[in-house]
């Protein structure tokens, strides 16, 4: 026996005594009242087969004097005789019956009188009176027809040891009545003695039973104290996950703090965590908690797998987002060789994330100052002043328009639509000329106007948020304005001579789409034209040209140019190739911008203008030029999904009213899977 099974036997070794004194017990009155029924069924037996002899000895006496009366008026002896031999051969099987038959199965006795001594010496008295008369009757059973002396005989035995048989068989009776009592009674006793007996034990064994129960609780009720003061002292989230998924009952006390109240004994895990992580990390979640129970996955690599890891986690009834940030580690608890159930621990790493954050964000804002520097000092002081001034002029066109704004949702709707543009128009700039924190504030904006374009229930109160933004933008204006200053003192006056404005803006667009492509993952060639003799371009020209072509590049980029896989497959180089032409006209010149990604299919227009809202009666009668032109209308934009460069649906929108105003004429040709050509016609 091992040691842990030797101490389990003498915890509950008074127990096993006990149960097995009652089991003793038990089979033992169970032996003794199958025994004593036995006997008491025998004595049953006996009882009747001497109250047989009684009857049969009358009826013998019966029929042989019938059978004497019937054979001197001469009539028919069948009846009485057969009654004589019936009543002869039942007598004689009582009597044997009770004289004869051996021991029974289990130990109990047959019918037979057995080792009863007083009762064989009342069947033996009995024998002596029935043999003499059993003689009598044997020539009458022969078979011939008796004679009368035969009968006579027969009846005169029959007459004169008749009542002293049935006197015997009655004393045989009582003496067997008096046994099956006594057997009774026996049984009785027995049976009473075993249940006084089981019922000690039972009081034993409840004794026994509540004193180790009283120590038991004793015992669990300071254990339970103890970890409780444990789990109400730790500050990290301890609680178990059991198989089905299911929290268990003992948990920390900073639990409710951590995960809010949702997570009570007996709520499922993960479906209170749903809403409060992001969806992608709630699914891997999932995905995780199943593989923990997998005994078979080795726990280096569970802990490398962990999603749940400074995590965002919003407060209970929230939705996914950052209220706080934490971390669940979880460990094994194995029974049997199979993973029982998890230990769940949460910490929270709020603080750290924010500090981590904050330190990002301070590196973000040094990183963002010098390149905001060097950014400055790379482009002309001229364009970059030009922009402030144009972007200076549209956000206080911005503030006047909040102000002027007549009450009425339309024109809300209407005012917003307006200043996407001019945010989205100031941004195409801003990017062009690789001032990245005019770009951010801009794209910011833009977040902020996209649920605003989406309504068509707009009241003042939802436009009041817009002119902290304007402030915001014109305050990354200020700051490039400042910068600006400065880099003016440090390089000092611009020599004579300044290059054609044109070049300048050519260089800002390859860079904007070089930049475009490495946050998209695509591989883009830029590619300038110029004629040998640039043709003459205006302040107003230039301005449209500055507004329009970062947005045209843009969208070449975005929908345009195919990433490296598609095109490779496509037959194309990796590479995709943005080249702006510019080409003098008589009156004029024209400046084309062009791409050999895939095109723009028109049925594919058709789709998304559906898909959008747009009457089908519209669509259907669109022609391909016709839904070319669905690209320029405000809102529509082919992509589902909007990011910082494309899927808004107002770049081509401001496009065309740059260059309405501008009185320029715009050409769009496609071929799908080939190229798409935007030319801008100008005239002087």
């Amino acid at each position: 026996m091992t040691p842990r099974a030797d101490l389990r036997f003498g915890k509950y070794r008074d127990l096993f005594l006990a149960i097995g004194l009652f089991l003793v017990l038990d089979l033992g009155v169970l032996f003794f009242n199958l025994y004593t029924s036995l006997q008491i069924g025998a004595d049953a037996s006996r009882i009747n087969a001497a109250g047989e002899l009684r009857v049969y000895s009358q009826q013998l006496t019966k029929a042989l004097l019938t059978l004497s009366h019937e054979l001197r008026e001469e009539q028919s002896t069948q009846t009485s005789a057969s009654q004589i031999a019936e009543s002869h051969a039942a007598f004689a099987r009582a009597f044997d019956r009770l004289k004869n038959d051996a021991p029974g199965a289990w130990g109990s006795v047959g019918s037979g009188l057995g080792n009863d001594a007083e009762g064989m010496e009342k069947l033996d008295d009995l024998g002596r009176q029935w043999f003499p008369l059993s003689e009598a009757v044997a020539p009458l059973l022969a078979g011939a027809a008796p004679a009368q002396a035969d009968v006579d005989y027969a009846v005169n035995k029959a007459v004169t040891r008749n009542v002293r048989l049935m006197q015997q068989a009655d004393d045989l009776s009582a003496h067997l009545e008096g046994s099956a009592r006594a057997h009774a009674a026996a049984l009785r006793r027995i049976q009473i003695g075993a249940i006084l007996l089981a019922t000690l034990n039972f009081v034993f064994i409840v004794f026994k039973f509540l004193r180790r129960l009283s120590e038991s609780d004793r015992r669990t009720e300071a254990a339970r104290r103890e970890t409780t003061r444990i789990l109400d002292t730790v500050r990290e989230g301890l609680f178990l996950l059991e198989r089905d998924g299911r929290v268990g009952v003992q948990r920390s006390a900073s639990i409710a703090r951590l995960l809010g109240a949702g997570m009570a004994p007996g709520a499922r895990f993960l479906e209170q965590l749903a809403g409060r992580l992001a969806p992608e990390v709630h699914e891997a979640a999932e995905e995780y908690v199943g593989l923990l129970f997998n005994k078979r996955v080795k726990p280096a690599l569970l802990e490398e797998l962990n999603p749940l890891r400074e995590i965002p986690f919003a407060s209970a009834g929230g939705k996914a987002g950052a209220d706080s940030y934490l971390t669940f580690e979880f460990t094994q608890v194995e029974e049997g060789g199979e993973v029982a159930a998890l230990l769940v621990t949460v910490f929270d790493v709020t603080q750290k994330i924010r500090l981590q954050q904050e330190l990002a964000g301070a590196n973000a804002r040094a990183e963002s100052d010098v390149g905001l520097l060097l950014a400055v000092l790379d482009q002309e002081p001229a364009a970059v002043r030009d922009f402030l001034e144009s972007a200076e002029a549209k956000l206080l066109g911005i503030n006047r328009e909040l102000e002027e704004v007549r009450p009425e949702a339309r024109a809300y709707s209407q005012l917003v639509n307006h200043i996407f543009r001019m945010v989205h128009s100031i941004k195409g700039e801003a990017g062009a000329l690789g001032l990245g924190t005019v770009l951010r504030q801009a794209h910011g904006f833009e977040e902020s106007l996209a649920p605003l374009r989406r309504r068509g229930d707009l009241s003042g109160d939802d436009l009041i948020p817009l002119a902290v933004e304007v402030a915001g933008l014109r305050e990354q204006l200020l700051l490039v304005g400042s910068v600006l200053e400065r880099a003016g003192r440090a390089r000092g006056a611009a020599p004579a001579g300044e290059a054609h404005p044109i070049r300048p803006l050519i260089e800002q667009i390859e860079q904007l789409a070089l930049h475009v492509a490495h946050d998209l993952g695509k591989k883009v060639r830029f590619e300038a034209v110029l004629p040998h003799r640039l043709p003459e371009i205006g302040e107003t020209q230039l301005r449209v040209l500055r507004e329009s072509l970062p947005q045209i590049v843009c969208n070449a980029v975005a929908h345009g140019i195919e990433a490296s896989e598609e095109r490779v497959g496509a037959g194309k180089a990796a590479e995709g190739v943005i080249r702006m032409e510019l080409a003098r006209e008589a009156g004029g010149f024209t400046l084309s911008l062009s791409d050999d990604g895939r095109g723009i299919s028109p049925e594919q227009l058709r789709q998304r203008a559906l898909a959008l809202g747009y009457a089908p009666e519209r669509v259907e009668a669109l022609d391909d030029r016709a839904a070319l032109g669905l690209m320029f209308e405000p809102g529509f934009s082919i992509r589902a999904a909007a990011d910082a460069h494309a899927g808004r649906g107002v770049g081509l929108d401001a496009v065309k009213a740059a260059l309405q105003q501008a009185g320029a004429r715009l050409r769009v040709s496609t071929v799908p899977n080939a190229y798409t050509q935007f030319r801008l016609r100008f005239g002087t």
